[in-house]
């Protein structure tokens, strides 16, 4: 126990991780219903989890530095157990961001990039190598398993009952962490850098939100005015989507602009842009970014899908997600077997090939009248992406020196985090879009609801449509006092329309496939395993 404790203590650790946000994708109906929000505010909530760890990451590896890795770990593994405590007696949207998306989010980042700089510390040789398996083996295992725990606490419990046993698992990992070498600090402790963490943190959060406004204040013209107290903004009649993703990326620059100084000079910087001129890593950035926005939004998508059209319980869509999961982990062990025998790029462009072909097969086979059991062509998506996974972050580790393995650690995991964050509320904002557009031109063409209705209805689809249940829809317009050929028709109309809705989010799934197999076109040509 003594030689494998620190093993099982950081294993445990990402496992809480990787099994977060998968337990609570099967759980939304849930959510919405007890919390009452809307499938829109968990969608929020999930993007900005990802977002706060994409924010937080490169700052918990630099105060690492100063003060202690593990020291900081067990900060962030604090922080996450009191997120999941608030998460658990969440009554409102709000309290269920405070806890999970800001708590656990900061606590995820301050330990994401210590579990693979404290096993370095712990190991080498041989047991190094294995303790590397045994952690992404239970990355694999915790992203194929999470639906179906999520899916059995939401159904015969509560999905409050996932994040406390969560915060179990919490302390154990505490009381296993006195096998985590004690930290040796520099005499010299590197000068924290204030103003990089600022631009980061402000920068690709107005980017993320910027996206997610864009459902209730328009992409471009603005919907209604942005206000705030008696203050409106509304420049020019533009949304305040393109201002904020505007000014976000204007802060993303300063911050690349700003670390680039700070080498230069020879200062303590937030991360070494330098380490990015590797021929082929900033491409690996891209394909890593892109293959795990795709795969989150997909586990955003499915679920929603198999709740809201065939009336799943969450039990039965961990079930459903199954095949996904499970060829997923099966390709990603194969493409590690085909590491010795064909390039790394080759096999991420197959992987890409697969996935937008069985996305490709999956919108296909969204129809109103298809069955369940017709999704199962979700598990070819998952082949593609095992593949991809198999090969980018090990293609990306080995472009660089091993000095700046971790630097380069930290970046990954930065554009893997703002890859999931974007990818949720990407594809959530396009579906209310689209949900929205064609509910608004089947109401105009509808035959049976009266001409005079017709105007009011439409405007109340442009300002506050959201993706719900039959149920919820029609107990809705029971509510408003609708008689029962309009409750029929509008039910059909909104049918329709939802699927309409999800196959814009596979489209834009294959868009993004897409441009990621472009993208891996000008990938280092390379074998990651050296036969010769």
């Amino acid at each position: 126990m003594k030689k494998w404790g620190a093993l099982i203590t950081l294993a445990l650790a990402m496992f809480i991780i990787v099994i977060d946000t998968t337990i609570m994708n099967v759980s939304i109906s849930a959510l919405v219903e007890d919390l009452h929000t809307t499938v829109s505010g968990i969608q929020a909530a999930i993007s900005i989890y990802a977002l706060v760890m994409a924010a937080f990451i490169l700052i918990g590896a630099k105060l690492s530095d100063i003060f202690g890795k593990k020291h900081i770990f067990i900060i962030g593994l604090i922080i996450y157990g009191l997120g999941t405590t608030v998460a658990s007696f969440s009554t409102s949207l709000v309290m269920l961001i405070i806890g999970w998306s800001i708590m656990e989010g900061i606590g995820g980042a301050l330990m994401i990039p210590n579990i693979q700089v404290l096993l370095r510390g712990e190991y080498e040789g041989a047991d190094l190598a294995y303790a590397y398996g045994m952690i992404g083996a239970v990355g694999a295992v915790g992203a194929a398993i999470g639906p179906i725990v999520g899916g059995f606490f939401t159904t015969f419990f509560s999905w409050r009952w996932a994040f406390r046993t969560e915060l179990v698992i919490v302390v154990i990992v505490l009381v296993l962490s006195r096998y985590l070498t004690k930290d040796r600090l520099p005499e010299e402790r590197p000068q924290f850098d204030a103003m990089g963490a600022g631009l980061s943190v402000f920068g690709w959060s107005s980017i993320v939100l910027g996206i997610l406004l864009a459902q209730k204040y328009g992409f471009f013209l603005a919907k209604e005015p942005f206000a705030i107290g008696s203050f409106s903004i509304a420049p020019l009649g533009l949304s305040i989507s393109p201002i904020l993703v505007g000014l976000g990326l204007l802060l993303v620059w300063l911050l690349f602009y700003w670390e680039e100084r700070l080498e230069e000079h020879g200062r303590d910087s937030l991360f070494k842009p330098s380490a990015l001129n590797v021929p082929g890593l900033k491409t690996g950035f891209a394909v890593r970014f892109i293959q795990v926005g795709i795969t989150a939004a997909f586990l955003y998508i499915l679920p929603l899908l198999l709740q809201l059209s065939f009336n799943f319980t969450a039990m039965q869509t961990g079930v459903a997600l199954m095949p996904f999961s499970l060829s997923l982990l099966l390709f990603a062990l194969l493409g590690a077997r085909f590491s010795a025998r064909f390039f790394a790029n080759r096999i991420i462009q197959i992987g890409f090939i697969v996935a937008v072909a069985g996305l490709g097969a999956l919108g296909a086979s969204i129809q109103p009248e298809a069955a369940a059991s017709d999704l199962v062509l979700g598990a070819l998506f998952g082949a593609g992406l095992g593949l991809i996974a198999s090969q980018i972050l090990n293609l990306i580790l080995s472009s660089v020196a091993e000095e700046d393995t971790a630097e380069v650690a930290g970046l990954t995991s930065t554009f893997e985090q703002l890859g999931n964050a974007i990818g949720v509320a990407l594809v959530g904002t396009v579906m209310l879009v689209a949900l929205a557009t064609v509910m608004q031109q089947k109401i105009n063409e509808s035959a049976v609801l009266p001409e005079e209705a017709k105007p009011a209805m439409m405007t109340a689809v442009a300002e506050g449509i959201q993706l719900m249940s039959d149920e919820q829809l029609t107990n809705g317009l029971e509510a408003a006092g609708a008689d029962p050929a309009m409750v029929a028709e509008i039910g059909a109309l909104y049918d329709q329309s939802r699927t309409e809705a999800f196959r814009a989010g596979v489209g834009l799934l294959i868009f993004a496939g897409l441009a990621g197999l472009m993208a891996s076109l000008w990938l280092p040509k390379r074998k990651l395993v050296n036969t010769g």
